[in-house]
């Protein structure tokens, strides 16, 4: 079946289906992310899209406009950027799937107004109602503008952006905004090396052991031979001062 246009899902119509555990066959969302970047960071500006009309809202357009914007900022702003889709497409989408092609019609119609079966997640977006949230610093305002109107291109609705400035806050130097980062990175390329080393101080310490265990064994070793040799050593003196000692005896 080949995928239908958005123009068939964008009114709001009828009930709406959120109960996952009584559907089966429910595609999976398509939203892989609902935050991106950097959410540790404080930013002094704040960018909002808001929907202008009620309408339903695809989680596959959701997706383009966020990858559209992380595009955009990730080239101008690395890691000093927050993304955040500000809605869960709750919406189950159903749809009575029918042949298409040449000849379906005459193949078979279909019953009217029939139940069918879910095809997507959908928002249901009212008026005024944000859609996804864009943080980011002073310095990249012009790329965050640039990202949101070419994120609005991919939703079926009319938008609008909401700034917010955060008149309070200091911004971090870039610096220290990518310090901890930095911090990370050297910590992670250490800890292999430090984790070698230790092993070669491990390897060595046995080594020493067992030099020290060897010298100590040979040292035993060597004592027994030397105890062992001595008591030999005196039975046979005693047989030969005895041998000498009888021809004296006779002499005399």
């Amino acid at each position: 079946m080949t995928r239908k246009p958005n123009r068939m899902y964008r009114e709001i119509e009828g009930q709406i289906y959120t109960r996952t555990e009584y559907m089966g066959g429910i595609p999976h969302c398509r939203i892989t992310q609902f935050d991106t970047g950097n959410p540790h960071q404080r930013y002094k500006y704040q960018f909002t899209l808001r929907a202008e009309e009620a309408c339903n809202v695809q989680d596959r357009a959701l997706e383009a406009a966020r990858v559209s914007i992380v595009r955009v900022m990730d080239k101008a702003a690395s890691n000093n950027f927050h993304i955040k889709v500000r809605r869960y497409p709750h919406a189950i989408l159903r749809e009575h799937k029918m042949a298409t092609g040449a000849g379906a019609d005459r193949i078979s119609d279909g019953m009217r107004g029939a139940f069918g079966k879910p095809v997507g997640h959908a928002v249901r977006a009212q008026i005024n109602e944000p859609l996804i949230t864009l943080s980011c610093r002073s310095e990249n305002i012009p790329e965050a503008k640039e990202a949101l109107r070419k994120a609005a291109c991919k939703l079926p609705t009319p938008t609008r952006v909401e700034v917010i400035e955060h008149a309070g806050l200091v911004e971090e130097t870039r610096y220290a905004a990518i310090a901890p980062l930095i911090e990370e990175k050297k910590k992670e390329e250490a800890a292999p090396v430090e984790g070698a080393a230790a092993e070669g101080a491990a390897a060595e310490g046995e080594k020493k052991e067992e030099g020290a265990g060897g010298k100590k064994e040979k040292e035993e070793a060597g004592g027994k031979k030397g105890e062992a040799a001595g008591k030999k050593a005196e039975p046979a003196k005693a047989e030969a001062g005895g041998k000498a000692a009888a021809p004296a005896k006779k002499g005399k």
